[in-house]
């Protein structure tokens, strides 16, 4: 598979009057081409910052942020436009964000489409597949206040696949459903992602999520930190590209490691140490 996502030393600052705060801190991600993905971590860790980036809401401090070959530290406002308008689709945790309250659903999704060069046959095909395929076909001329949350949703899924985007970002996408709706737009967006090949990141708390994505990606103060594969049983430390590595915060307390630590090379295992007593404190 070809890389769709790949960010590499990705820094990112915010900037308030005389206040500077670092978001992403030299970031390193890479998604492959029809992969799925969800993004972990604490508030603060930067998941909202790094899926600004990708939706090309956020301009880069620093670092590389490529995705499906568009360079996003390289585009000027018209081309920003067309990348959010071509390549990306944004699902938002609160579905009203995608939604408009006066159309109908079949509306709704047609709305993405009428910037391109789609036929209004085509366009309303296309709407119609994507309502069918999450079981709204029978509420096509239901407004969104006419539908239930877990609908609302699903037609907010639709408007976000509705230009057929290379990615798609998914803010939280389960946050207000219960768990059986969750579970069963979750396994819907899965078998809808196989057939249009589309890429997926999503952040979320959900812990389920896991069993519907490819990986899971944990966040920590601005950098990846570890990833778990599907039905993986351990846990991988991610190594970026300057060596470093963000061990998992129950170990290190577990070990008592703080600021500094042992490595020795024993064959081809490394082995994380205590340092000695008389190592814990530098020389002045």
């Amino acid at each position: 598979m070809n890389g769709m996502v790949d960010c590499q030393g990705l820094v990112h600052i915010y900037k308030t009057g005389e206040l500077e705060v670092v978001a992403l801190q030299g970031l390193d991600l890479s998604v492959r081409e029809g992969e799925a993905i969800a993004i972990v971590g604490r508030s603060g860790s930067g998941k909202t910052t790094l899926m600004n980036v990708l939706a090309g809401m956020e301009m880069p401090s620093a670092g590389r942020a490529q995705v499906a070959g568009w360079d996003l530290t390289e585009l000027n406002p018209t081309e920003r436009d067309r990348y959010r308008r071509e390549v990306v689709g944004y699902l938002w945790q609160h579905s009203m964000l995608n939604l408009t309250p006066e159309l109908s659903a079949y509306d709704n999704v047609q709305l993405p489409l009428l910037p391109s060069r789609r036929g209004r046959r085509e366009r309303r095909s296309h709407a119609e597949a994507l309502l069918a395929a999450m079981g709204l076909e029978k509420r096509l001329s239901h407004r969104p206040a006419q539908l239930s949350g877990g609908a609302q949703q699903r037609l907010a899924l639709c408007v976000a696949l509705s230009n057929q985007p290379s990615l798609l970002l998914a803010d939280e996408p389960t946050a207000e459903l219960d768990s059986p709706t969750a579970a069963g737009i979750l396994a819907d967006l899965r078998e809808l992602q196989s057939q249009l090949g589309t890429t997926v990141v999503m952040v979320t708390h959900d812990r389920h999520v896991e069993h519907h994505v490819d990986r899971v990606i944990r966040i920590r103060d601005g950098r990846t930190s570890t990833e778990t594969l599907r039905d993986a049983v351990e846990e991988l430390v991610i190594l970026d590209r300057a060596g470093r590595l963000q061990l998992p915060k129950a170990h290190l307390e577990a070990l008592g490691l703080k600021d500094r630590v042992r490595v020795r090379r024993e064959g081809d295992r490394l082995v994380i140490l205590r340092p000695e007593p008389h190592e814990e404190e530098p020389d002045e």
